[in-house]
């Protein structure tokens, strides 16, 4: 069977190789073959790695580059990877096998994020648990049906069906892709197997800036008339509108002051230990990436990086919100 890898980058960097070397290497399902399409934005190396075609992307965008890959593609499975990751060795023959059953129609895994030192840590750890609201693919162990894939893998004649990405999306493509496919009669799956390597490699504020615009994404998937928010997402904003309204309320008393500080900072232990356990059982699923252990400090920072990173993301909802309202009334 040959498989068609789709990667959208932006540049051909040591982040890209190193994508393109995991997929590249020794796999445990030989009779799989491999054609690794780049939709590359900036310029082309001077040296191709064999296997690989680059297909020029002058948007610049992620659906523009995935569609421009899926249409020059000629594999039987479509196999999503980003530039900032690292799959394992099975990662692909787990796809195959999965997309065997005729009622998936798309397959993904866990985001393993790999990023270290104290914000590094603080990311990641927030990341691979529920603290950032309760996404399977950001910390679940357990395969089973669910409402959008991380990366995703289809068959492509299904892909091509459905017709691709939407290239109006710069954001959230893949979720509403994952809800065409559901509309379709398909099934998303998890499977829990699929651990993926990510490194995240941006700065504090860009990484407020990047959870920003998936907020702000949200709305405009609203405005083209698809689901915005999910059920998840509504339980995540209401339970932690109402626990800080509480605190607040708390906080003010006198009379309740006292217990309520020590109720916050006992939730804020817990959270941290929770979510470090989160993050850590899922690193243990990778034993073959290599690299530095989590900082104790950004262990601690995790809660409150997740507090304001989810208040970026708010705040995207809010600002796309506005924006629809004011492109309505004028």
């Amino acid at each position: 069977m040959l498989v068609s890898v789709v990667i959208p980058a932006r540049d051909w960097d040591e982040h890209l190789v190193a994508t393109v070397a995991s997929v590249q290497a020794p796999r445990p399902a030989p009779t799989i073959d491999l054609e690794i399409l780049v939709g590359l934005a900036g310029a082309a190396p001077t040296e191709v790695p064999a296997g690989v075609r680059i297909i020029p992307n002058p948007s610049g965008t992620i659906p523009d580059a995935l569609n421009g890959c899926i249409a020059a593609a000629v594999g039987e499975v479509i196999v999503r990877v980003d530039s900032r990751c690292v799959v394992g060795r099975d990662h692909i023959a787990r796809a195959v096998q999965v997309l065997e059953d005729p009622t998936v129609g798309c397959v993904g895994g866990a985001q393993l994020v790999l990023d270290r030192g104290v914000f590094g840590t603080a990311y990641a750890v927030a990341f691979n648990s529920p603290l950032l609201g309760p996404s399977t693919y950001r910390y679940g162990r357990t395969s089973g049906p669910i409402d959008s894939a991380y990366l995703g893998a289809w068959r492509r004649r299904d892909l091509q069906e459905l017709g691709g990405f939407d290239a109006r999306l710069l954001r959230n493509q893949d979720n509403e892709l994952s809800d065409r496919v559901r509309s379709a009669g398909f099934t998303v799956w998890f499977d829990a197997g699929q651990v993926v390597g990510y490194r995240n490699n941006r700065s504090f504020r860009q990484a407020l800036a990047h959870h920003r615009e998936f907020g702000l994404w949200r709305m405009v998937q609203a405005g083209h008339g698809q689901r915005s928010l999910t059920p998840r997402h509504v339980v995540a904003i209401t339970g932690a509108a109402s626990a800080g309204a509480g605190m607040v309320g708390a906080l003010r008393s006198r009379r309740t002051r006292r217990a309520a500080i020590a109720l916050a900072g006992g939730a804020y232990a817990g959270a941290a230990a929770g979510a470090f356990a989160s993050a850590r059982r899922l690193r243990r699923a990778r034993p073959d990436i290599d690299g530095p252990g989590f900082h104790p400090l950004g262990v601690a920072l995790a809660p409150a990086a997740a507090a304001v990173i989810d208040a970026a993301w708010a705040f995207g909802l809010v600002e796309g919100k506005v924006g629809r309202r004011r492109s309505t009334t004028h």
